[in-house]
């Protein structure tokens, strides 16, 4: 199926049609020196499109939000990661707001969890891509398979798999990455949390097979049911924090509570003049 009609289906009612399903990478933008492409669902999944079609290398995203930025604002080697993902998608309201003041027509969110659930629906419709689940843990990934299958009747899932919480001897990564190859996997999705998430993608992206592959995070928790999911209403007002902090708060003190603000000042410190060197474009 080509992309010109990627979006004629009726049974993707939150996919429609976009004004231009280019393939070519889209516009971008930085925000604290940290690269955003302007990207929508809907555009992205026709570059993803093109990439299955060529099958040539592996393409990683990064989702870009807060928290990321603020880890790559106080390390070097995180922000290369970002810097060097096939893409980056405005992962939150701040960089819709952002984008949109930028000149970018973005309408809607791109976050890493309406890009999985489009793709997953691709999937499930007239698409024979498939999945590979790695990271967070056994009980989560169990859940995640029936509620996906549940919801995704004719999705393909190529594997599933829950590393221990602890660092990886590089035998066992690369015991990790043949087995996410030998599945054959279309997409790989690691919820390993940020930034490990990221690095692992990025440490290991010349030796994975799967065409795209994304940091999935909470999404695994969200969609297997483990974590209360934020109404769409709330997120869309950018108060999404509130409620996880308030759900979560031993575990998100340190996001929300110490880098959200440290992103804010630097934010402020960049759009001023204040801080020596390169400033936002």
């Amino acid at each position: 199926m080509s992309v010109e009609n990627l979006y004629e289906k009726d049974w993707l009612p939150e996919v429609k049609r976009p004004a231009d399903t280019s393939t070519t990478k889209p516009g971008e933008f930085r925000i604290c020196d940290v690269r955003v492409h302007a990207v929508q669902v809907e555009n992205l999944l026709a570059i993803v499109q093109r990439w299955m079609e060529e099958k040539r290398t592996f393409h990683y995203l990064s989702s870009t939000n807060v928290n990321n930025v603020a880890i790559a604002l106080e390390s070097a080697d995180y922000f290369q990661v970002m810097e060097k993902a096939d893409l980056s998608i405005p992962d939150g309201v701040p960089f819709l707001w952002y984008g949109r003041w930028k000149g970018f027509p973005l309408c809607n969110r791109c976050g890493i969890e309406e890009f999985m659930e489009a793709v997953f629906e691709l999937s499930n419709h007239g698409f024979s891509y498939t999945h590979y689940f790695y990271g967070n843990t056994p009980a989560v990934l169990a859940n995640l398979k029936t509620r996906l299958l549940q919801r995704y009747p004719n999705l393909k899932i190529a594997g599933m798999y829950a590393p221990p919480f602890r660092p990886l001897s590089p035998q066992e990564n690369e015991e990790d990455v043949r087995m996410i190859n030998d599945s054959g996997a279309d997409f790989l999705w690691v919820s390993l949390g940020c930034p490990k998430q990221e690095k692992w993608l990025y440490d290991h992206r010349g030796r994975l097979n799967p065409v795209v592959g994304g940091g999935a995070g909470a999404v695994f928790n969200f969609l297997s049911g483990e974590t209360l999911k934020v109404p769409d209403c709330v997120r869309y007002m950018g108060l999404e924090w509130i409620l996880r902090l308030l759900m979560e708060p031993k575990r998100l003190f340190r996001r929300y509570c110490i880098r959200y603000p440290q992103f804010v000042f630097r934010f402020l410190e960049h759009s001023l003049g204040m801080k020596k060197g390169k400033r936002i474009t």
